[in-house]
């Protein structure tokens, strides 16, 4: 058994979210409230470590009254700095790692919990088996999107489009891709168009 797993991001036209100079400022005010009424829905928020150094989110709720999910980085490497403000405000942080190195040692001190993995799709197993995860908000990045995209363990992908182009950058699903005619498809949902005039927002079902 796993989490029901939803990829939630803001992409550009071309399908990017974040520019070749990291910037990735893509949202309208509406799109933020969708955004953290989604996080107080769910049980647990995941981004990849990436995102962690280059944003340093506190990923807790400040658009919409609720109960903050745990949070989960996924990294292979294990180096995260543990003064980052997600290891350092409650709620719950979870790190599952390839690597368990010295960085990580030292977040366990702080309270945090530090998992191995082998597979995305068997770190989502232990995170309902372990925490009682039942269902995860995956706020990217690119790489990890993808890998959980490759993997097979997406049940869901809600994507807004903001009116902008990067012509490069990072992609919503950034890693090797899969040959056209055995890519993964999904159905559509709902789309329609934000309150702000400018945006579309899709949700798009396995």
């Amino acid at each position: 058994m796993r989490p029901y797993i939803i990829i939630s991001s803001t992409m550009t036209i071309d399908g990017k979210i974040a520019a070749k100079d990291s910037f990735s400022e893509l949202s309208c005010r509406y799109d933020k409230i969708r955004q953290h009424m989604l996080r107080a829905q769910v049980d647990a928020v995941m981004i990849g470590a990436r995102t962690a150094r280059v944003d340093n989110p506190r990923l807790t709720l400040k658009y919409y009254t609720g109960k903050n999910p745990i949070r989960v980085i996924v990294t292979n490497s294990g180096d995260l700095d543990p003064g980052l403000k997600i290891f350092n405000i409650p709620p719950s942080t979870v790190v599952y790692t390839r690597n368990l190195s010295d960085s990580l040692k030292e977040l366990t001190k702080k309270g945090v919990y530090v998992r191995t993995f082998s597979t995305l799709c068997d770190a989502m197993a232990d995170l309902y088996k372990t925490f009682s995860v039942r269902t995860v908000m995956v706020e990217g990045g690119g790489k990890l999107n993808w890998s959980l995209m490759k993997e097979g363990c997406v049940d869901e992908v809600r994507v807004t489009v903001s009116p902008r182009v990067f012509g490069s950058g990072t992609s919503i699903f950034d890693g090797d891709g899969f040959p056209g005619s055995m890519s993964p498809t999904l159905k559509l949902h709902s789309a329609y168009r934000c309150q702000c005039g400018e945006e579309i927002v899709l949700i798009y079902k396995k």
